[in-house]
């Protein structure tokens, strides 16, 4: 039986452990629905739970992945949020090697489009990186991506950063500026995403603190377009006058993906993403939620956090450690981080054939799924609701011959 935490999370299975705390599959009683629940100590949540409580409700957004609701039992945090299983930027590149063009500007259009959101309303994120950018679980449809941990995002109007005398981020993604305590602003954000871009591009790159010299970038850009090699340099600029001042800017300069176009990665293999997770065990709790015996205990809250307890509705299992890990989906967690494409890199299907992405023309910045003004997406999912609405008739069906034959035997 599993342990039921702050009177409303039922763990189900550990999903990934680290020094800040552990992130569980769980069953939210008061929602009804599975999520993701992170368990952290207080002291260790501070920002998190002023985001969550200033706006993470409010951050209804199609490309952001933010906390819904919140409990705490003793001086720990349980923090909710929707799970999302199809892997991230970082696993599907490193496990299926790098995209092809057409994708990576599929991504970073989404990726902006959020970040477009999350800068009006005053918020800096401050650690966008390939590990914190999910995927949902699609298959050969077209990504759907999701910006994920806001455990250090900061308001512009919060002074606290240049009192502390330390640096927040993460290496390789940090605008240059930052190491000489510059405060934070929505193109430290943008910088980042440039970086995600060039590493989604080649594959894991040995990023270093400070600007990208003129041979580096020439280096990760070679192949790529002139159009959006630009808007990659302007992004990753140097200095902070040359770089893009907000998101939206950045969407209008960036190539045009059509509808339908087949996003592969490097080598021609298609993008796939699929679910990471398992299946939910038989008896974990859906629609209704099995009721806990009488006097059972749930595990201590330290030990939950840590990721000691285990048990949940799920066969126990060695959980891997993972650094600091924020939540579903970062780098390192034995459930979804891994793309689960078909085969290695370059033996999933291809998209032999296919046209040539159409390059020039106006500047779209609505080839983000989901997001305001975007064109209905491929037709890659009818043919399965299909399938599925054939098989529930097939069910009802056969049903109703099995009742005819036994009253003709009886």
């Amino acid at each position: 039986m599993a342990d039921v935490i702050v009177g409303r999370f039922a763990l189900i299975d550990l999903i990934a452990k680290g020094g800040s705390g552990s992130v569980w599959r769980a069953w939210d009683a008061k929602a009804q629905q599975v999520c993701a629940a992170k368990v952290l100590r207080q002291r260790d949540s501070a920002d998190l739970m002023r985001f969550v409580r200033e706006k993470g409700v409010s951050f209804d957004h199609p490309h952001l992945l933010t906390p819904y609701g919140w409990g705490a039992e003793d001086e720990h945090v349980v923090i909710a949020m929707p799970l999302v299983s199809g892997g991230t930027v970082e696993s599907v590149v490193k496990r299926h090697g790098k995209l092809a063009e057409p994708a990576v500007v599929v991504i970073l259009d989404q990726l902006l489009s959020g970040l477009a959101h999350v800068h009006a309303e005053g918020w800096i994120h401050r650690d966008v990186k390939p590990a914190n950018i999910m995927f949902e679980p699609r298959g050969a449809a077209r990504p759907h991506t999701r910006l994920a941990d806001f455990g250090i995002a900061v308001h512009e109007t919060d002074v606290r950063f240049t009192h502390v005398g330390m640096v927040n981020g993460t290496p390789g993604y940090m605008a240059p500026e930052l190491f000489s305590m510059a405060e934070p602003v929505p193109s430290h954000d943008l910088y980042a995403a440039g970086v995600v871009a060039m590493v989604a591009l080649n594959g894991p790159l040995k990023l270093h603190d400070g600007a990208f010299r003129p041979d580096e970038l020439a280096h990760h850009l070679r192949g790529v377009t002139p159009k959006f090699s630009a808007v990659i340099r302007k992004l990753v600029a140097a200095q902070p006058e040359e770089r893009y001042q907000d998101a939206e800017s950045v969407r209008r300069d960036l190539p045009r993906v059509p509808e339908g176009y087949p996003l592969t990665h490097a080598d021609g293999a298609l993008l796939t993403l699929s679910d990471t997770l398992p299946p939910l065990p038989e008896n974990a709790p859906g629609a209704k939620r099995p009721e806990r015996p009488a006097g059972e205990q749930a595990g201590a809250m330290e030990a939950i956090r840590a990721g000691e307890v285990q048990r949940g509705y799920a066969p126990t299992s060695a959980i891997p450690q993972v650094p600091n890990a924020p939540g579903p989906g970062t780098a390192g967690s034995p459930a979804v981080t891994s793309a689960t494409s078909s085969g290695s890199p370059g033996t999933g299907p291809r998209a032999a054939g296919a046209p040539q992405p159409s390059w020039g023309g106006a500047p779209s910045p609505t080839t983000s799924t989901g997001s305001p003004g975007a064109r209905p997406a491929a037709r890659g999912g009818f043919p399965w609701a299909a399938a599925g609405i054939g098989g529930g008739a097939a069910v009802v069906l056969g049903s109703a011959v099995a009742v005819a034959v036994v009253m003709l035997m009886g």
